[in-house]
């Protein structure tokens, strides 16, 4: 009986973990997007998902190009939201640059300060810039862990100028209804290709849109909920067997 006791906690704790994960991240689910597909990674104050429309586009080669998302009903957006392009860093390197021009929020420029390209959370895989980020700051000594390029970058090579918060305030990503970014893209080469975006229709985000790596991230703090679901698992086998062995 009490080994039957274990495993029901293990299984209603990894049920509640699991729920946990619905409503631990918001933005869009990336989880499908092809490699170079540029992307909003919006968030609320709480992590709440909600419903929008996400407008996407893939990244071909160096020029200009617009994502956009548009909400079922107002939101508020939170501490942490940013511009990335799916493993951005390892499809195009570790040195091409993103420079958001115009960051539009219901059809008016929010755009106040210039932002650098890096990539997310320093793991070097997607590639990203921050649009109003309370957690990061420029920093021009950040190197790419495997390249040792700077992962910190921008045009004119003046890092510490630039900004992670290129909207001024969360006062500014209140009451959201849409948000349409414009952005160039240069040191891939080539020349963008005629946009071909992807919408994706109301979706409901449930999914983390930054690393998917088991690790905390600097960006939310979080820890995916299936890591946790794991461990746990794994504890509540260890105790059953050594329920058995004694």
């Amino acid at each position: 009986m009490k080994i039957k006791r274990i495993l029901a906690a293990v299984a209603a704790t990894a049920v509640a973990v699991s729920t946990m994960a619905v409503t631990a991240f918001a933005g869009q689910d990336t989880s499908n997007l092809a490699d170079g597909t540029a992307y909003l990674n919006l968030n609320t104050a709480d992590w709440a998902a909600f419903d929008a429309d996400w407008t996407n586009v893939e990244v071909t080669g160096d020029g200009t190009y617009t994502v956009s998302m548009t909400a079922a009903s107002p939101v508020d957006l939170g501490q942490f939201n940013a511009l990335e392009i799916m493993n951005g860093e390892t499809k195009f390197g570790t040195t091409y640059i993103v420079t958001v021009d115009s960051i539009k929020v219901n059809g008016v420029e929010a755009k106040s300060a210039e932002g650098y390209t890096c990539s997310a959370d320093g793991a070097g895989v997607h590639t990203r810039v921050n649009i109003y980020n309370e957690w990061n700051s420029p920093d021009d000594t950040a190197t790419n862990k495997d390249t040792g390029t700077p992962d910190n970058r921008c045009t004119d090579g003046d890092i510490m100028s630039k900004s992670a918060r290129m909207v001024a305030s969360m006062d500014d990503i209140a009451g959201v209804e849409t948000m349409e970014v414009t952005f160039t893209v240069s040191g891939i080469g080539g020349a963008a290709a005629p946009a071909e975006e992807t919408t994706d229709a109301a979706d409901t985000a449930e999914a983390p849109a930054a690393d998917t790596a088991p690790t905390t991230t600097a960006a939310t703090g979080n820890v995916p909920a299936a890591v946790i679901v794991s461990v746990m698992a794994v504890a509540g086998v260890a105790a059953v067997a050594t329920k058995k062995r004694k």
